[in-house]
């Protein structure tokens, strides 16, 4: 059967003596990975080496992709894949597989362009050019829209303004009348005050959603017992959004207003705490370019049924497939994967030695006005990558394993208990140091919007309109993915990070980075808000930092919140890519 976790009751004490991986960081840190975990899900020495094509750990080795046909068994299995994963993607890309800088930049991976009339390209990578990235907006919902969370933990779509007249801002009240806002006013406490026309308060309707809670579950293959499916996290609340006294105001279809996390707001940018702009790049390996490549040239329905590679034979598929167009798939028991990560510029970090690089072209903005800046053009620059996801198909599981990885230097986490050989450990939350993110000792609030992106104009603006623009401190509300008090899968993600970092040669950049954890669902079934597994409220800090959770007792956000199928559509990119010639 299903074993339903309990939560495990906050330690008084603080943690003692935790032992720390800084890799090759000239720079300490101030929190890294626990190295003291009982049990979870260690990774034998064995094992790590087989990682490396050479057998044996070796600094800055190339690592094989592993094996996605195998069955992953929960949860070690799962976790393992993705420091694998991991590994390979980010290794100094062989001869074998064109040269360039990592393999996931390296011919065998094709770089995504962002979205252009409903359409995508694949861009192949070519050592010595730049890479091109660009800013991302905030994280997309499961209609490609930009998404928001509500206070109760649903996942808010904003719909485009409709062209030409702009709608006008009508509300429904407690009595079931609509009325025209006028205004709204910010009260002392946080509160909104909403008037109509004539400047008198009304009673305006709210958006009753029940609370999200996750469901904690620990799956083993002696006990597969299928999860009771949450209705409630199926669909994403459809909503229209406008601006009052500079407040943003978000409404339903009825034009309830819903309630979003406080200073959530659409198309929101990131800023590290110099004001400069984290830009994003998505990948895919050769398996999922061809894979693409092997469907119909238009754009796939969202309701499509087709699958991503799971087993060998669908593996050789894809091969044939490539052969029959001049390319050599490498590893094609890797299946399909995907990158996403996040980039800053290497001036604005104190030791660019510390994280992976590249080379790309980027916007610029002229920053003459303080609240507004404006497209200027293009540059090429030296960046730094300070988080990446690796998302993969697997045996049984279309709807991929989306594995989620950060530099250690990016911000600090929120409270989080673990098991130690020592007895369960609390560790505190902790923002004293040096962070790109998070100013010292700061105290929040945290993970606000404090910049968003115009997608008409292409300007950045300040939050709310006219407020200068600002970064945004960011803290960690899931350390490790899960509930803080989940003692039982923070310490398989702890026990796993340990294994691979204190086996990495010192001097490996790839030490500077931790796993915060993997989610998946049970059986491979379609997400449905009941099935997720793993760790099941998973946010990247420089990906979903406006997804995350507004404490980090109230219930996260998670990966498929978003990507809700397990079909290829579960990509929010695939269906728009243009096949490869």
């Amino acid at each position: 059967m299903a074993i339903f976790s309990p939560n495990l009751r906050r330690m008084a004490a603080q943690s003692a003596g935790l032992l720390v991986l800084f890799g090759s960081l000239s720079v300490a840190r101030p929190q890294a990975v626990p190295t003291d975990a009982s049990g979870g899900c260690p990774i034998p020495a064995a094992t790590v080496a087989g990682m490396f094509q050479s057998g044996t750990v070796t600094l800055n080795g190339v690592a094989k992709a592993a094996d996605s046909t195998q069955s992953l068994v929960p949860d070690c299995g799962f976790f393992q894949w993705a420091e694998q994963m991991y590994l390979w993607v980010t290794s100094p890309a062989p001869a074998s597989y064109g040269g360039g800088s990592r393999i996931m930049f390296s011919p065998k991976f094709y770089t995504v362009t962002p979205e252009v009339s409903g359409r995508r390209q694949f861009l192949v990578n070519q050592p010595g050019r730049p890479l091109v990235m660009a800013l991302r907006k905030t994280e997309l919902g499961p209609h490609n829209l930009p998404s928001l969370i509500s206070k109760s933990g649903h996942v808010i779509e904003v719909q485009p303004a409709p062209a030409g007249k702009a709608a006008l801002p009508m509300v429904r009240l407690e009595n079931g009348q609509q009325v025209q806002l006028g205004s709204v006013q910010k009260q002392p406490d946080g509160t909104l005050r909403f008037l109509d026309k004539a400047g008198a308060t009304v009673q305006v309707q709210k958006l009753n959603l029940p609370t999200i809670v996750r469901q904690r579950i620990e799956l083993t293959p002696e006990h597969p017992t299928p999860v009771v499916p949450v209705q409630a996290f199926q669909t994403a609340i459809l909503a229209r959004k406008f601006v009052l006294n500079k407040i943003p105001i978000f409404l339903d279809g009825n034009g309830n207003v819903i309630d979003v996390e406080p200073g959530q707001a659409d198309n929101g940018v990131l800023l590290s705490q110099g004001n400069s702009l984290i830009y994003y790049i998505t990948a895919v390996n050769d398996v999922y370019a061809f894979h693409r490549s092997m469907q119909i040239p238009g754009v796939i329905p969202p309701t499509t049924t087709i699958n991503f590679p799971m087993t060998s034979a669908d593996a050789n598929a894809v091969k044939t497939f490539a052969a029959g167009k001049g390319h050599t798939i490498p590893e094609p028991l890797a299946l399909a994967v995907e990158t996403k990560s996040s980039w800053i510029e290497a001036t604005a970090v104190m030791n660019p030695g510390d994280y992976l690089q590249e080379t790309a072209v980027v916007p610029t903005y002229n920053k003459t006005s303080p609240d507004t800046w404006t497209p200027s053009g293009q540059k090429t620059v030296k960046l730094v990558m300070v988080g990446i996801h690796v998302v993969g198909s697997t045996n049984g599981h279309g709807e991929m394993v989306w594995a989620s990885f950060e530099h250690l230097g990016n911000a600090p986490d929120a409270m989080y208990t673990y098991a130690s050989t020592s007895g369960a450990k609390n560790v505190p939350q902790n923002t004293s140091g040096t962070w790109i993110f998070t100013p010292s000792g700061s105290t929040g609030p945290f993970n606000v919007t404090h910049a968003t992106l115009d997608p008409m104009s292409g300007s950045i603006n300040g939050v709310p309109a006219t407020m200068p623009i600002a970064n945004t401190p960011v803290l960690r509300m899931k350390a490790w993915g899960s509930d803080p008090n989940d003692s039982f899968h923070n310490t398989e993600v702890i026990s796993a990070n340990a294994s691979i970092l204190s086996q990495l040669k010192a001097g490996d950049v790839r030490r500077n980075y931790f796993q915060i954890g993997t989610t998946w669902t049970t059986f491979g079934q379609a997400p449905n808000g009941g099935n997720e597994v793993g760790t099941n409220q998973l946010a990247n800090a420089t990906i979903e930092t406006f997804q995350q959770a507004s404490s980090p007792t109230s219930s996260g956000s998670n990966c498929f919140d978003c990507h809700v199928t397990n079909h290829v559509a579960v990509s929010h990119v695939y269906r728009e890519l243009q096949p490869l010639p």
